[in-house]
C-alpha cells in the first residue's frame, strides 16, 4: 500500500452524511465535538487506506473540542470502478458459553 503524506486530507475529500461533516472537515461525535478518529465508512473511500483500522484526527483539528466546519472543500464522487467496501463483525464463543452468549451450566 502506498503511504499517503496526509491521510486526513485524503479522507476529508469526501462528505460524511452520518455525522454531516462536509468535505474539508473532520468527523464529529454525536455530542458535537471533533471525533478523535474518522468514521470508517468515510476513510474506506480512499483506496490506499481501505486496509487501515483507523485514521486518527490530526491534533491541529482539535479532537475533543467543539466541532466547527472547516473551509468547504470540493467533495469527491465515489469512483464507479471501485466497489464499496463492506465492513462486518464476527464473534466466536468459547466452549464454556452456551448459544445465548452466557456461561454454560456446569
Amino acid at each position: 500500500m502506498a503511504e499517503l503524506a496526509d491521510p486526513a486530507a485524503a479522507v476529508e475529500a469526501f462528505d460524511r452524511p452520518m455525522c454531516e461533516a462536509p468535505a474539508g472537515s473532520a468527523c464529529r461525535t454525536r455530542g458535537g465535538k471533533v471525533a478523535p478518529k474518522y468514521h470508517t465508512p468515510r476513510f474506506v473511500l480512499v483506496p490506499q487506506l481501505r486496509t487501515e483500522l483507523e485514521v486518527r484526527t490530526p491534533v491541529e483539528h482539535g479532537p475533543g473540542r467543539v466541532w466547527q466546519a472547516g473551509p468547504r472543500g470540493e467533495a469527491m464522487a465515489r469512483s464507479a470502478a471501485v466497489p464499496p467496501t463492506r465492513v462486518g463483525y464476527a464473534r466466536c464463543s468459547t466452549a464454556q458459553q452456551d448459544d445465548d452468549g452466557g456461561a454454560a451450566a456446569t
